[in-house]
């Protein structure tokens, strides 16, 4: 038996009905759906996992939608009859992922929960017509799992929501790290020369940590820290009044940092904040040392001279943070790249795929995967009992 999928005449208003974890403020949901399909002046129904596993969820529109996007973990057990339902209605599904959520990477820390999802992702990428992620490396690790295309659309950026002039120095110097507690393992490579910094120039710097802070920096008279903000255009509207001078985005080299996109420097470009990167994949693809940013090796020695350096006036930040605002605007600004980002859908929406088989059964739940998915939630739990603790 073969599924067969209705030809879509591509109408001047597109509907697409979208299945996430996420909400509509949500900054992967805002990012990589949401602003660019608006952009496209396509209709969008947002279908969260919540809402989807009530008893009372209505369907029906979605059976009028010209294209479904499943995005990121919203495959689960919990949603696998659901996603084995929507795959048999006649209507391209594409699959959107931007993180690495495959659990063959044992070091990392929610690799628990990653085994929980990984057997669901990897069965919807051989079922769903497409798959889009937002990096190359991204794309080679999930290649080996499917033979069903799979096509690169980087991420792009609200340009305007960012935009800012760039903070004129004066007698404080302010360093801007942001990130989930996630990036306990990242911060800890700039944790020496962070420190050394503070010490050498204790009146001169405030280091600004948003998002959350490492347990060693939590109570330096120098250091302050703000809550995430899980609404996109908030997150954008503190970033831009937090009069930053640089920003530090370390990275260990990871298999699932080596996937990881430029959003950081998207934004940190378009707000007008110079920034100092680790020089791994996410950003030395995009970064040309000293002219639009600055990469540095992942060592003490060199993350301190790249922050003095910067203090001291010894390096000229203003044109490289104009030189980094331009490129961004032009290459990755919604406004001038969302025909590359929408050609994958108009393609799909254009094209009547041949006859396919029915798709497969989901996998089933297996006992690991119940055993995975608690000690997650205890790990999590221990997080934040610690947090509260200290």
């Amino acid at each position: 038996m073969h599924r067969q999928m209705k030809e879509i005449q591509l109408k001047k208003a597109v509907t697409v009905s979208v299945y996430s974890k996420g909400c509509t403020t949500d900054a992967c949901s805002v990012i990589r759906l949401l602003y660019p399909i608006s952009s496209l002046n396509w209709n969008i129904i947002w279908n969260t996992r919540k809402n989807c596993l009530k008893k009372n969820f209505d369907i029906n529109p979605t059976k009028n939608a010209d294209l479904i996007i499943i995005q990121r973990d919203f495959p689960s057990k919990k949603t696998a009859e659901l996603l084995l339902y929507l795959l048999n209605i006649g209507i391209p599904v594409v699959y959107d992922l931007d993180d690495l959520l495959l659990d063959n990477q044992p070091e990392h820390p929610r690799i628990f929960y990653f085994k929980t999802v990984s057997p669901y992702i990897k069965w919807l990428i051989k079922e769903a017509d497409l798959t889009t992620v937002s990096t190359a490396p991204l794309k080679n690790e999930l290649t080996p799992y499917t033979d069903r295309p799979i096509h690169v659309i980087k991420n792009l950026v609200n340009y305007n929501l960012f935009l800012s002039k760039a903070s004129p120095h004066h007698d404080k110097f302010n360093i801007l790290v942001s990130g989930t507690a996630t990036h306990q393992e990242d911060w800890a490579i700039i944790k020496e020369p962070v420190f050394e910094i503070l010490k050498k120039y204790k009146d001169r710097v405030n280091v600004v940590f948003f998002g959350d802070a490492p347990k060693a920096f939590r109570n330096h008279p120098s250091v302050r820290s703000i809550d995430f903000k899980p609404n996109y255009k908030d997150y954008a509207s503190c970033l831009k009044e937090l009069d930053i001078h640089i920003a530090l985005v370390p990275l260990k080299d990871t298999k699932f940092n080596q996937c990881k996109s430029n959003i950081k420097w998207l934004e940190y470009s378009a707000a007008g904040i110079l920034g100092i990167y680790s020089d791994i994949t996410p950003y030395c693809s995009c970064i040309n040392n000293g002219l639009n940013g600055i990469l540095v090796e992942n060592n003490p020695k060199s993350w301190f001279l790249a922050i003095e350096n910067i203090l001291l006036g010894k390096i000229k930040t203003t044109t490289m943070i104009e030189h980094a605002q331009e490129e961004v605007f032009y290459k990755y600004s919604i406004d001038n790249s969302i025909d590359i980002y929408s050609h994958p859908f108009q393609t799909i929406l254009n094209i009547a795929p041949p006859l396919k088989r029915s798709p497969s059964p989901p996998p089933a739940r297996a006992f690991l995967t119940i055993y995975y998915n608690l000690i997650d939630k205890v790990l999590i739990l221990y997080k934040i009992f610690s947090k509260i603790k200290n």
